[in-house]
């Protein structure tokens, strides 16, 4: 398979919803989502063309057919600073919020989210960019956050389930739902 460069809305050509990756490069290669550094992957002008949930931001949501994703920017390992719709990626993301193309979401091993893969990463379809805003952020920074709905496609699964719900679990999922 050639090196593709991501920049589609859409699906990629022969890439289901539901493939999987074992690393990076695989991902990359297929052209679902190429942005090594940095969740968002776009354009400020046309949008984002794909997003990566994968150990991100601490007020990140994700509640599989729905996402509380927040964007990139002022951190240095740790959130040192506000973030901002002028930063170029959150930038592509609020373009579409404002075009509503759609927007391939990419789910990689994050202890914290029940939807993710165990391993590897996961394409989990498109999603649609309902609202994006600045918030205040659980460290005290104004955060830009976007919310995300799944578009629903004929014939097309749930968000599959890559980890066992515990009880502990279940009680930080509740308690980021009513924070989010």
């Amino acid at each position: 398979m050639s090196l593709r460069n991501g920049r589609t809305f859409g699906h990629i050509s022969g890439v289901a919803v539901g493939a999987t990756f074992p690393t990076f490069d695989e991902l990359a290669k297929a052209g679902v989502h190429v942005k090594r550094r940095g969740g968002i992957h776009g354009d400020q002008e046309l949008g984002a063309f794909s997003i990566c949930l994968s150990n991100g931001y601490e007020d990140d949501v994700d509640n599989g057919n729905s996402i509380i994703y927040v964007g990139s920017g002022g951190q240095d390992g740790i959130q040192i600073s506000d973030q901002s719709f002028d930063h170029p990626p959150n930038k592509a993301l609020f373009t579409s919020f404002e075009t509503k193309r759609p927007v391939r979401v990419v789910r990689g091993v994050n202890e914290n989210s029940f939807y993710s893969p165990k391993t590897g990463y996961r394409y989990d379809g498109l999603y649609v960019v309902d609202e994006a805003e600045l918030k205040e952020g659980k460290k005290g920074f104004r955060m830009c956050t976007f919310k995300l709905r799944r578009i629903e496609e004929e014939g097309q699964k749930g968000v599959p389930t890559g980890r066992k719900l515990t009880a502990k679990k279940m009680a930080k999922m509740v308690k980021n739902a009513r924070s989010g």
